[in-house]
């Protein structure tokens, strides 16, 4: 499927196991002062899971205005207008790397154990189906267990440590490869 019908997809709604209705959508330019809120407060702990340092507002900026759907796809949660999640799937369009995306995600405090971490990890994992990526992968930093354990319940297997930087890469396999990666 290409991207523009892709998008077509949005909003749309998904309900929480506790009967919350959230929307979700992808990022637009002019969600950079909701999503600045979302990531205000931010424990250094969980910055440490993203690439980013979200906690500062020029980061935000950033994201906001080189929006390119084509190598970041980012799918916001909203609940009575306000964002309260933010994942991506981010993708390369040429070389070995092109059929694996890495997902990242945030959410916000009051909305985890609520199952929106669920939702979003399911709406990346059928974009990137729908855009013919063969697997995912995620990175933690290995002392999130509890991260990496909800990942392993999602079928996430460990595949790698990068034992310098403490990471683990999990890994899914979501459809066949398109394309020889030799």
């Amino acid at each position: 499927m290409d991207l523009p019908r892709l998008l077509k997809r949005y909003p749309r709604p998904a309900e929480l196991r506790d009967g919350t209705t959230v929307i979700l959508r992808p990022l637009v330019a002019a969600d950079e002062p909701a999503l600045v809120d979302l990531f205000r407060g931010i424990p250094a702990d969980e910055v440490v899971n993203l690439r980013d340092n979200v906690a500062e507002p020029a980061v935000i900026r950033a994201w906001c205005r080189h929006i390119n759907y084509e190598r970041v796809l980012p799918i916001v949660a909203e609940a009575n207008g306000v964002i309260v999640a933010d994942a991506t799937l981010h993708r390369r369009r040429v070389g070995l790397l092109r059929d694996v995306g890495r997902l990242r995600g945030y959410v916000h405090p009051r909305y985890r154990r609520r199952g929106l971490g669920a939702v979003l990890l399911h709406e990346l994992l059928e974009v990137g189906r729908l855009l013919g990526l063969a697997q995912v992968v995620v990175e933690l930093v290995e002392d999130q267990h509890v991260l990496v354990q909800m990942f392993r319940r999602y079928g996430f297997r460990i595949d790698g440590h990068l034992p310098v930087y403490h990471m683990v890469i999990l890994v899914r396999d979501i459809a066949p490869a398109q394309r020889a990666t030799a």
